[in-house]
């Protein structure tokens, strides 16, 4: 059972939400914590079984870790290579097509590794309440792709979870957005994707080749951000407020910026616990260059265990040493538009890696993008695919560009009125579509 299903979303979902309103206090807790085990459950047995395998130690553990236990140091040591070590070896499995990526291992186990962490430096308070542990660690919402929280953000709404009509009507409205970005948008361009795929194994165009390229960043965009907005819209209408994952990231001025509003909390994370620990940018250019590119080299395996992504990694990477030792201190001299532009591009070829079957595909692709090798510019196939594809990827470029949120903020304050009935219209019309899409 998915998120999008129609399973959860007319059975789990309402009877959920029901019977969580007529609990309060700890039985909420407790319900959210079942609940959220019982979805993992429904979505994968082998899922359920990692993810208790690897939160029930720590919980254990934490407490040594807490009382300064003379070994604490040695358990925390335990906990982060057991879970790090599941997380890596159900990656390589899947990348070597044994397995699928048992869902939410990776989320549940960097939640957990950070708050232990935290705990070790007295950052944070023993979590001594399972249920609570439970559901900071695998609430079903977040399992996807985030966001990653700390028990310092998380742990205070569990104390007094309230469900209102404001936060129900909120939820709903940040689910279903996220639903018609994975649903409508994302499915849509993913078959647009294999379109293009069978034009290119046909005739190499250059056109043919950027478009896919363009194609593979949207799809990707609206699949993460559309499962984070369900993350946020599922923890609303059960009363928790879960942070921004995706703000407009094509719309960066530099690759760093880029970086900084494409899944904000694993950014976070990385840098936390990984580039603070090497000394940041304090031990001069040399020392700040190999960081730089060591942390975007690990943003890029957070996305799998795979060449690919970490030539991704360290591509973006190169950009932002070049933006950090010479761009940052004459950045106000340059037009923004300028920025925009340089970054979007710098983007674009990078996805060029990310969405690359290997490494050698990948520099074909580059190849041929760059006009390097003897490739056509554009054939009729690409034109006919432009033609019966314009109106999705223009509306895929205007919800990238982050153009719609100041406009609708504009018309609301002329016309509160208006917008609100346009917005619950809106709403209905999203949902219907969205529907269609999933029967």
């Amino acid at each position: 059972m998915q998120l999008y299903s129609l399973g959860f979303l007319f059975f789990l979902l309402p009877l959920g939400g029901l019977a969580y309103y007529f609990l309060r206090g700890s039985g909420r807790r407790i319900f959210l914590l079942f609940y959220s085990l019982l979805f993992v459950a429904l979505l994968s047995p082998l899922c359920l079984a990692v993810i208790l395998a690897m939160a029930i130690p720590d919980f254990l553990l934490a407490r040594l870790i807490a009382d300064a236990h003379p070994k604490a140091r040695s358990i925390l040591l335990f906990c982060v290579i057991k879970d790090l070590t599941l997380v890596v070896l159900f990656s390589v499995l899947t990348e070597l097509g044994r397995l699928v990526l048992p869902l939410g291992i990776a989320i549940a186990a960097f939640t957990s590794v950070g708050y232990l962490i935290d705990l070790y430096h007295g950052e944070c308070e023993l979590i001594e309440d399972p249920a609570a542990y439970g559901v900071f660690c695998c609430f079903f919402g977040k399992l996807y792709v985030g966001p990653i929280v700390s028990a310092q953000q998380f742990i205070p709404q569990l104390e007094n979870l309230q469900m209102t009509g404001e936060g129900i009507t909120r939820g709903m409205i940040q689910f279903l957005r996220g639903l018609a970005k994975i649903v409508v948008l994302a499915d849509s361009l993913w078959a647009l994707i294999a379109q293009w795929e069978t034009l290119l194994a046909q005739e190499v165009t250059v056109l043919g080749t950027w478009l896919h390229v363009l194609c593979c960043i949207f799809y990707v965009y609206f699949t993460l951000s559309g499962y984070s907005d369900m993350a946020r819209g599922t923890g609303a209408i059960f009363g928790l407020d879960l942070p921004e994952n995706f703000h407009h990231p094509l719309q960066s001025a530099s690759v760093a910026d880029f970086f900084g509003r494409f899944n904000i909390s694993a950014n976070r994370f990385v840098r936390k616990y990984v580039y603070q620990a090497l000394g940041a940018e304090d031990n001069g250019p040399l020392s700040t260059s190999v960081n730089i590119l060591l942390i975007t080299m690990l943003m890029g395996l957070w996305y799998g265990i795979n060449l690919n992504y970490l030539v991704w990694g360290a591509f973006l990477g190169l950009f932002i040493v070049f933006e950090v030792l010479y761009i940052d201190r004459h950045v106000e001299k340059i037009p923004p538009y300028l920025c925009r532009i340089y970054t979007f591009i710098a983007i674009l070829i990078s996805f060029c890696w990310y969405c690359g079957d290997s490494l050698a595909a990948s520099a074909a692709s580059l190849k041929v993008m760059l006009g390097l090798s003897g490739a056509a510019a554009a054939n009729q196939s690409c034109f006919y695919l432009l033609q019966t594809h314009w109106l999705l990827l223009a509306v895929s470029v205007f919800l990238c560009s982050g153009a719609l949120t100041p406009l609708l903020a504009r018309f609301t304050r002329r016309w509160p009125n208006v917008a609100h009935t346009a917005a619950l219209l809106w709403n209905v019309i999203l949902l219907a579509t969205s529907l269609a899409f999933l029967l």
